[in-house]
């Protein structure tokens, strides 16, 4: 039966003002930036050993990595190969500069949703480079001390200071409509509407939306005209939604942020219906941040990974607890559980549903019903896709746990790279899957706190790679070496 939730009080630690409160800099903020720059370029100097770089480009034009996806993933992984010694490579990205990644688009949560600590590794084990010291030399100690969770903008703006400050290769407004094969060079071609670019590797840091977009329920797609919905992912008018009713379709915390922003924007109500009995309440990501899970859960045998993944999949993804409470307690927001889309039909300008066993008028609906994570539509993938193996090319779960989804997630190796259906096809080798959603089965899991751990295999095999292949050349060097120590 349908159930509404009641307005919830907020427990008094709830700082509702400080929680979406952004600091105001330091009055010396900018001399304190730049010496911390400064300390910064010391110190990548002082762990530069050995500096050599990988000097076996195969051809001027053959770049040895691409990384797509200029993001937080993205820049660490670029930063992670130059440390390796490998140099030649460049993050392409779709968005104008400043624009990478979802910080400054469609994501709307006031805060990250992982504690202040949880930072991925993008300092690689370098102290300044950490998010904590830019933040201190901008803002002050005092205020990092005094929060629970990086906000989201502040965020943004350490991902651009990271990509500048370490001058990575950044080409924006880029996008890939296919990739193939070439054979004859051993080297990947990545089609664009102007020049193709071609690398010997691929990472795909593409984020949450990467596997096929936006997923809109079809009953939705069929029933509603295209400007009466939207999908959090969306450039949504806020102001212009202000005293008109919204609904909200999902439990997730995207749903609920966006459920605020509506409520911020001066709306006349907002429901949220999601299809379980209640909301889910328990995060075991929460759980999983330590080293042992999400260091070696890729080293589990299929049927524990399965395990893993199909409960996560059966219990849901819930709002964190601040972001629940400061959309529960307005009084102009109502939580409908077990109310499923049954009816859904456009009115005379109003969207007229049955959810569950209640209906409902909206003049506008958003989806928060999350990604589409099939690899088969996502536009850079179209002639490799194909190949790749999936999860139900190697493993065949108990009759009771399957998922028609999850056995469509790219099956990947020990180093987060596909695996080819065929050995006709082993050049799927060189491309490592690190976009959130369908990697997390293999390993990749839950984006920041297990980047840390993943991206270290990925940098690691490609030079792997790399330096196998040229052992002829390597070989030649060694003999030939002649310098004289005395």
């Amino acid at each position: 039966m349908t159930y509404a939730y009641p307005t919830v009080v907020p427990p008094e630690t709830f700082d509702k003002e400080g929680w979406n409160r952004l600091p105001e800099p330091l009055p010396d903020a900018d001399a304190r930036l730049r010496s911390l720059e400064s300390s910064l370029a010391n110190d990548v100097e002082v762990m530069s050993y050995p500096d050599r770089q990988w000097n076996y480009q195969v051809a001027p034009d053959m770049l040895e990595v691409v990384i797509l996806g200029g993001g937080h993933t993205g820049r660490s992984a670029a930063f992670g190969l130059r440390r390796h010694g490998i140099s030649n490579i460049r993050i392409l990205d779709r968005n104008p500069a400043g624009s990478e990644g979802p910080w400054r688009t469609f994501a709307r949560n006031a805060t990250l949703r992982t504690p202040k600590q949880v930072t991925g590794g993008l300092d690689w084990g370098i102290p300044n480079l950490n998010f904590r010291r830019w933040c201190a030399a901008i803002y002050g100690d005092e205020y990092w001390q005094s929060i629970d969770y990086i906000p989201r903008l502040l965020w943004a703006d350490y991902i651009n200071w990271y990509g500048r400050v370490l001058q990575l290769p950044i080409q924006n407004d880029t996008s890939i409509e296919d990739i193939t094969w070439d054979e004859a060079r051993q080297v990947f071609r990545l089609h664009t509407r102007n020049e193709p670019i071609h690398a010997r590797f691929i990472i795909f840091a593409t984020g949450m939306e990467c596997a096929g977009g936006k997923f809109i329920p079809e009953m939705i797609r069929a029933k509603l005209p295209a400007h009466a919905y939207h999908h959090t992912m969306d450039a949504i008018d806020f102001a212009a939604l202000k005293g008109k009713k919204v609904g909200i379709i999902g439990g997730g915390a995207g749903a609920f942020d966006n459920a605020i922003a509506c409520l911020h924007a001066g709306v006349a109500s907002v429901d949220i219906m999601i299809r379980r009995k209640h909301l889910v309440n328990i995060n075991r990501i929460r759980w999983s941040e330590w080293n042992g899970y999400h260091r070696h859960y890729i080293d589990l045998p299929d049927e524990t990974k399965w395990y893993y993944s199909i409960e996560e999949m059966r219990l849901g993804q819930l709002p964190p607890p601040n972001t629940y409470y400061e959309a529960m307690h307005h009084e102009n927001l109502t939580l409908y559980a077990d109310a499923p889309i049954h009816q859904i039909s456009y009115v005379n300008g109003k969207i007229l549903g049955i959810y569950g066993d209640c209906s409902l008028t909206h003049d506008v609906l958003i989806c928060g019903t999350g990604f589409v994570m099939d690899l088969n539509q996502q536009p850079e993938l179209k002639s490799l896709a194909p190949h790749v193996a999936r999860w139900i090319d190697r493993y065949t779960p108990p009759e009771g746990d399957r998922h028609a989804v999850m056995e469509q997630f790219p099956y990947l190796g020990r180093n987060l790279e596909f695996t080819p259906r065929s050995l006709d096809h082993h050049y799927l080798k060189r491309c490592y899957y690190l976009s959130s959603g369908s990697a997390l089965l293999s390993g990749f899991r839950a984006n920041l706190s297990g980047l840390q751990y993943a991206l270290p295999r990925v940098t690691y095999d490609i030079g792997r790679q790399l330096f196998l292949e040229h052992q002829p050349e390597i070989i030649e060097a060694f003999n030939g070496y002649d310098i004289l120590d005395f």
